[in-house]
């Protein structure tokens, strides 16, 4: 008789799950098919995964990208100089980063410029994340069993020389914080121990307390497969969440940590981690952010997946209709197709949330 029960229960637990694959396979089927328009969601066809969001016409930026490129190095110090005299230290960053994207592929024009300027410290702060960005593709993205000796050694070589140049760029302007940046993305390299990593982190903040790009390289710095755990990592993103102001999209941050962990432990990281307390200051955050702002599409992202993975399918559909066709940006980027991971996790949205409705306004989704 035991073993008529045994096998009674086996069965129905066989029966359980291939009911629950089948509608699983339904979903999922239903989900890729479904209509977006109806839903005021833009078509399949017009999904466009080359860019988070919607592309902005920057002619000054245009125009020193390519003064750069025919070996010009006023236009782009120029940019950098009104950054710093108005202490915009976001804005700063972003060239920071786009004129040592540049003088990776081509540093004729930053020779120049050092040459001409050795103590300008504009051109030594793009020089040293330009080193920076050259240590870490030496180095390559692969974890570091998977990486060979020489790429190591020519790592190890090129990292120093980056953290001694945004020392000398810290020093020729001291209250910048762009040089910190860069020395916080070189200390995941250098193996910096947690006490040193929080005396730089503490120099950084004393001049830009809310700096996004410095905390999402902290946050690497102090996730589990670097130099801390996921316990570290999301208390770091707490805190700073939860110190920001509203609308600084801070809370950005806490939604990289969650990414994070979804990369390395799947997908029960989203329950995991995610609690109400956490999405109440997030909708806060982003209902109070200027819609201007560069960085709201690609937080908007990982908003929508956080919505859909804990079941707030009529708000990840508010999300999902202000993102529009754009879905160049994580989760979706890590999927081989992220215009079809994009549509899917829409479509799932859309099928949970319950009959076709009018497209809703940024307004709209600020109040879900």
């Amino acid at each position: 008789m035991l073993t008529n029960i045994i096998s009674a229960a086996g069965l129905a637990v066989l029966l359980w799950a291939l009911v629950h694959t089948t509608r699983l396979a339904v979903r999922n089927r239903k989900a890729r098919d479904f209509d977006a328009a109806a839903y005021g969601l833009v078509p399949r066809e017009q999904l466009d995964s080359r860019r988070s969001g919607p592309p902005r016409d920057e002619p000054a930026l245009r125009l020193a990208v390519d003064a750069a490129r025919d070996g010009e190095w006023e236009p782009a110090a120029g940019l950098l100089a009104v950054t710093a005299e108005h202490q915009d230290w976001a804005e700063r960053r972003r060239l920071v980063e786009v004129f040592a994207d540049l003088a990776v592929e081509d540093e004729r024009w930053l020779r120049i410029w050092r040459a001409k300027r050795p103590q300008d410290a504009d051109a030594v702060v793009v020089h040293a994340h330009a080193l920076l960005l050259r240590a870490w593709a030496a180095r390559g993205e692969k974890y570091i069993k998977e990486t060979s000796d020489s790429q190591v050694a020519l790592f190890g070589e090129l990292l120093p020389t980056a953290m001694y140049a945004a020392h000398e760029a810290a020093r020729l302007a001291p209250a910048d914080p762009s040089p910190w940046v860069t020395m916080i993305a070189a200390a995941r390299g250098l193996g910096l121990s947690h006490d040193e990593f929080r005396r730089l982190w503490t120099e950084l903040t004393s001049r830009a307390p809310h700096h996004y790009d410095a905390h999402w390289q902290a946050l690497q710095y102090w996730c589990q497969k670097w130099y801390g755990s996921h316990q570290l990592m999301f208390k770091f993103a707490k805190e700073a969440t939860a110190s920001a102001p509203a609308g600084s999209l801070m809370s950005g941050i806490y939604l990289h940590a969650v990414h994070e962990a979804v990369l390395q432990d799947g997908e029960a990281a989203y329950r995991t981690w995610v609690t109400k307390p956490v999405l109440a200051l997030i909708r806060a955050d982003l209902a109070q952010a200027d819609p201007e702002d560069r960085r709201l599409p690609a937080i908007r992202h990982l908003y929508a997946a956080v919505l859909l993975k804990t079941g707030r399918y009529a708000e990840a559909l508010a999300q999902f209709r202000l993102l529009g066709g754009w879905c160049g940006a994580a989760p979706w980027t890590d999927a081989r197709d992220a215009a079809a991971a994009f549509h899917h996790a829409r479509g799932l949205a859309a099928l949970h949330s319950g009959r076709p409705g009018r497209a809703s306004t940024a307004a709209d989704a600020a109040r879900l």
